[in-house]
């Protein structure tokens, strides 16, 4: 495998036994192509992990692989000790839950609580027991008060919330978050990256983002990079970002706040936060005194 030397102690460091196990993965569309490049990574069960890179490192295609979308030139995927393969398709695929980025493009309903209900259909839930599920995950998401709307009439960060309720319905082990959040203006985006929050929270689901959402990472347990379809990084969040030129030198950015604080050390002020809040203190203290 082809790491930053910047970074390798730490993805070594990484390698655990782990719910989901990613082992010499090779992909291509092309032939002599390769989108992915002997990837091996590891993620446990419960964990939030965000995947970073620039457009065609390969992160969405990783995405449809481990749901089993696609299938893998080389290497393996194995969710919960089973690999993804076409004997296990069936049983891991009732594991996982997929949230796409065009929230338009994930309903079937002609209602919230139709759409909702499709999932639970096909699995056959008997009826009586299918209004509790649905309106315990529309409760739970916050759009039980529209179950009888039409999808059309909802912004994008409600139809977001939507379809997130329809993959929770289905009880999964693992969701995936396809750049649920790229579609959708600043408030849909600050509520969806909440409610993804609240929801690794219960560490009852492993989650998986795709994203470019840079500040999405702080609330991420853990972070891959990936760079040309190789794994650059691979650590907990604020160690990547600890690491802040060598994510530059791969043309990816830092969360603003790593920036002001960076800005603060120029002028040798330390700010002792590394997260939002507690910086926005610092930094109303710092002024307040002058």
């Amino acid at each position: 495998m082809c790491y930053s030397n910047t970074f390798s102690k730490v993805v070594y460091n990484r390698i655990v036994m782990s719910f989901i196990e990613v082992k010499d993965l090779c992909f291509s569309y092309v032939e002599d192509n390769l989108v992915l490049d002997n990837l091996s990574f590891n993620i446990e069960k419960g964990t939030y992990t965000c995947i970073i890179g620039h457009n065609g490192s390969g992160k969405s295609t990783l995405a449809k692989l481990i749901a089993g979308l696609l299938e893998a030139k080389s290497g393996s995927i194995k969710i919960d000790g089973l690999e993804v393969n076409a004997t296990n398709i069936h049983s891991i695929r009732s594991k996982l839950g997929i949230v796409f980025q065009n929230p338009d493009n994930q309903f079937i309903g002609s209602t919230v609580r139709d759409d909702i209900a499709f999932g639970l259909e096909n699995k056959q839930i008997k009826r009586e027991e299918m209004d509790d599920i649905i309106n315990k995950y529309a409760k739970e998401v916050g759009v039980l008060d529209f179950l009888d709307k039409e999808p059309t009439a909802l912004s994008g960060g409600q139809k977001q919330r939507v379809a997130i309720a329809g993959v929770l319905a289905m009880n999964p082990e693992i969701i995936i978050f396809d750049e649920a959040t790229s579609m959708l203006d600043p408030k849909g985006k600050s509520d969806i990256k909440k409610l993804m929050s609240l929801l690794s929270d219960t560490k009852k689901y492993t989650i998986i983002s795709i994203t470019h959402d840079i500040e999405e990472v702080l609330l991420s347990d853990n972070c891959l990079v990936l760079n040309k379809g190789k794994v650059y990084a691979y650590s907990k969040a604020k160690d990547v970002f600890n690491n802040a030129e060598e994510l530059r030198k791969i043309d990816l950015d830092i969360p603003f706040s790593l920036k002001v604080k960076e800005a603060f050390n120029k002028q040798h002020i330390k700010l002792k936060s590394n997260d939002l809040e507690g910086m926005a203190k610092e930094l109303w203290q710092l002024t307040s005194n002058h």
